[in-house]
C-alpha cells in the first residue's frame, strides 16, 4: 500500500511537470516557426492566446464530465485532496474559465499601465512563462470556495450577453466582407460563386427548418417552438426579399444567406435546449450517452467556442473602429495585392527593427489600443465560455437530460437569434434612415 501510494503521488506529480512542460514549449516553439517576433505580423500574436483558450476549455470539458477522485493518498492514510466532488461538473468548468477571465484581465491592465515598449513584451513575448503561470492559476483555482465560484457564474451570466452582441456583429462583418471580396473581383466566376453559395445556403436552411419541425414541434404542446422556427423563416424572407430590391441599393442576397443561415444553427441548438419532453425528441433520456458521442461533443464545443474567440479577438479593431496599420493591412488582405503583403513581410528583420524604433507614438498608441481591446475581449469571451459549458444555468444536473437542456440556455438562444436579425435588418435600414452618416 505504501508502494502504491507513492507511485500514484509520483505519477501525479510527474504528470503535471510533464502536461506544464508540455504546453509551454508547445507556444515557445509555434511562436519562434511562425516568426511572432515580426513586427508586422501583427496579427499572429494572437494565436498561442487562442491556442490557449481551445486546451483550457477541452480541459475543463472533460472535468465537467470527469467522475473519479481528484484526491492522491499518501503514506499514512493521509489523502492530498485538492477538490471534493463539488469541483467536478459545472464548478470545474467556473475554476478553469475564472482562471481564464482572470488571465486576460491581467493583460489587459497591465498593458494599459506601462509604456509601450513594456506593453509589447507583455503582449508578444514569453508565451512559455504566461502558460506556466495560468497551469499555477487553474491550480489554486480548485482551492476556491464553492460560494465564490457560484458568484462568478452569475456575473458571467450578464457580462456573456455583451459578447453575443460582438458576435453577431462580427458574423454580419464577415458576411458583408466575404460577399463585395467577390464582387470586387469583377469576373463572372465569382459571380457565379457567390450566387451558387447563397442558392446552397437557402436550400440549407429550407431543409433544415423542415427537418426541425418533425424533429421538434411534432407535439400538441409544441407552441413555442412552432413559433420560434416559423420566425425562423418568415423573418429571413422578407429581409433577404427587401435586400434583392433597388429600395435597399447596398443589400444583397449573400449576406442574408449567411446571417439567414447562422440564424438557422442558434434556432436548432435552442431547440436541442429546449426542456418540453414532448418537442425535444433528439435527447437521450434513457440516461446517458456514449464515449463517443461525448468525445465528439466536447471537440465540437470547445472548436465552435475557439473560433468564435479567435474571430472576435482578431476583429477587436474593427469592433471599435480601425486605426492605423490594421486598416491598411485588411485593405491589402482584402485586395488584389496580397501578394505584395507577402512579399513586404519578408524584409530583413534589421529594417522591422529600425522601423519599430521609429514608430511615431500615435501609432504606438493605435497598437497597444488595439491589444487592450483583444485582452478584454478575450476576458468576456471566457466568461461566456462558462456560460455556453454549463448551459447557462447553475443548477446541479440529475440526468444527461438536465445536462444538455435548461431553459435558460433556451432563451439565450432564442434572444441571440433575434439579436442577430434585428441588427442585420438595422444594416439594411440605417443607410437609408441616415443618409448623411458613412456606414463604410
Amino acid at each position: 500500500r505504501y508502494r502504491e501510494s507513492r507511485r500514484k503521488l509520483y505519477s501525479g506529480m510527474c504528470g503535471g511537470c510533464i502536461g506544464a512542460c508540455a504546453a509551454s514549449c508547445c507556444c515557445s516553439c509555434v511562436s519562434k516557426t511562425c516568426g511572432w517576433t515580426n513586427a508586422r505580423t501583427e496579427r499572429f500574436h494572437k494565436i498561442p492566446y487562442t491556442i490557449l483558450i481551445f486546451f483550457s476549455l477541452l480541459v475543463a470539458l472533460i472535468l465537467k464530465n470527469y467522475q473519479g477522485d481528484f484526491g492522491i493518498s499518501i503514506y499514512g492514510g493521509i489523502s492530498m485532496s485538492a477538490c471534493s466532488d463539488a469541483c467536478k461538473g459545472d464548478q470545474a468548468v467556473y475554476r478553469i474559465t475564472l482562471a481564464l477571465t482572470l488571465f486576460f484581465a491581467a493583460h489587459a491592465f497591465l498593458v494599459t499601465l506601462v509604456p509601450y515598449a513594456f506593453a509589447k513584451e507583455i503582449h508578444t513575448a514569453c508565451f512559455g512563462v504566461k502558460v506556466l503561470m495560468f497551469i499555477g492559476m487553474v491550480i489554486g483555482m480548485f482551492y476556491m470556495e464553492n460560494e465564490s465560484l457560484n458568484q462568478f457564474a452569475e456575473a458571467c451570466r450578464v457580462i456573456s450577453l455583451i459578447f453575443l452582441v460582438f458576435q453577431s456583429i462580427v458574423i454580419i462583418d464577415y458576411a458583408y466582407t466575404l460577399h463585395f471580396w467577390m464582387i470586387d473581383k469583377e469576373q463572372t466566376s465569382w459571380d457565379i460563386a457567390n450566387l451558387s453559395l447563397s442558392g446552397l445556403m437557402i436550400a440549407s436552411v429550407i431543409t433544415v427548418v423542415g427537418l426541425m419541425f418533425h424533429w421538434f414541434a411534432d407535439g400538441s404542446s409544441c407552441g413555442l417552438e412552432k413559433f420560434v422556427l416559423s420566425m425562423t423563416i418568415i423573418v429571413p424572407f422578407f429581409y433577404t426579399v427587401a435586400a434583392c430590391t433597388d429600395y435597399i441599393p447596398h443589400g444583397a442576397l449573400f449576406p442574408s444567406a449567411c446571417v439567414t443561415g447562422y440564424a438557422t444553427y442558434i434556432a436548432y441548438t435552442a431547440m436541442l435546449s429546449s426542456t418540453n419532453g414532448e418537442c425535444n425528441t433528439l435527447i437521450d433520456r434513457s440516461g446517458g450517452a456514449s464515449q463517443w458521442e461525448l468525445a465528439i461533443g466536447i471537440i465540437i464545443a470547445v472548436a465552435s467556442i475557439t473560433f468564435t474567440t479567435w474571430n472576435i479577438g482578431s476583429q477587436s479593431s474593427k469592433l471599435f473602429g480601425a486605426r492605423g496599420e490594421d486598416e491598411k493591412n485588411d485593405q491589402i488582405k482584402m485586395g488584389d495585392n496580397y501578394q505584395d503583403q507577402d512579399a513586404d513581410e519578408k524584409k530583413d528583420n534589421d529594417e522591422e527593427e529600425e522601423e519599430e524604433e521609429n514608430i511615431s507614438e500615435e501609432e504606438q498608441a493605435a497598437k497597444k489600443y488595439d491589444w487592450i481591446v483583444f485582452h478584454i475581449l478575450m476576458t468576456v469571451a471566457s466568461m461566456y465560455a462558462c456560460m455556453l459549458l454549463t448551459s447557462w444555468s447553475t443548477n446541479e444536473y440529475s440526468s444527461t437530460e438536465e445536462q444538455f437542456s435548461s431553459a435558460e440556455s433556451f432563451w439565450v438562444k432564442v434572444a441571440s437569434q433575434w439579436l442577430v436579425m434585428i441588427l442585420y435588418i438595422w444594416t439594411l435600414v440605417a443607410p437609408i434612415l441616415f443618409p448623411d452618416r458613412d456606414f463604410t
